[in-house]
């Protein structure tokens, strides 16, 4: 099962990616964006929405459970 700090981060990056794909509609409704300039504005959110919680996604996990544990001197 994944940790919780995954899934709670997943949830952030979808609603922060969601309320950009809004953003873009809403700037298309505005007149800011014409179509062609919208279309290519929502596959620059998907697309780089996607990469950073992918690499977010690997960082947290290789924090999770690392391969190589710290080996402590004791104190004298």
């Amino acid at each position: 099962m994944a940790p919780a700090i995954l899934v709670t981060g997943s949830v952030v990056f979808a609603v922060i990616f969601g309320a950009l794909l809004i953003l873009t509609q809403f700037a298309r409704g505005a007149g800011v964006l014409d179509k062609e300039n919208t279309a290519i504005a929502t596959i620059v959110v998907t697309i780089s929405g996607v990469c950073m919680w992918m690499l977010w996604a690997c960082s947290c996990l290789h924090q999770w459970h690392p391969l190589i544990v710290p080996l402590y001197e004791k104190a004298e």
